[in-house]
């Protein structure tokens, strides 16, 4: 499956005093990669909007392996596992350096029709030819 990478440099910000990332700023990194992700795709959440959709997350799975720490230079690479029903993302954060698994993530989003917040029970037309083309350019 294609991936995008994200290049993120651990700012001290997001540490606590043991210079360890906390565990509630995983998912935000997780965001920047999803983002990236759909960006590359050609649906960034602008685009979904526009064609009159949210997708909100109803779920979101965080495994934690190792601790990130400060100043840490790691990727996080994002693919699409499903996206006919529903918009199913994996992700893995790894040390740039040694290719180190440090995380693994996956986050679930459904479409929601707006301004009537209807849940879709099938992704719109406009993602999964999006996503069908941005593949088959491999």
């Amino acid at each position: 499956m294609k991936k995008n990478s994200l290049n993120i440099d651990i700012p001290f910000f997001d540490v606590d005093a043991y210079r360890v990332v906390w565990h509630g700023n995983y998912p935000k990194y997780i965001e920047m990669a999803r983002c990236a992700l759909l960006s590359e795709i050609g649906c960034p959440y602008s685009v979904m909007e526009e064609q009159g959709f949210f997708f909100p997350i109803v779920d979101i799975q965080v495994k934690y392996i190792k601790p990130l720490l400060f100043e840490q230079k790691v990727v996080v690479e994002s693919w699409l596992t499903e996206w006919e029903n529903r918009l199913k993302i994996s992700y893995v954060i790894k040390d740039r350096d040694t290719g180190e698994v440090f995380t693994k993530a996956k986050t679930t989003q459904f479409a929601v029709a707006m301004p009537e917040q209807i849940t879709q029970y099938e992704s719109p037309a406009f993602l999964t030819d999006a996503i069908n083309a941005w593949i088959s350019q491999s």
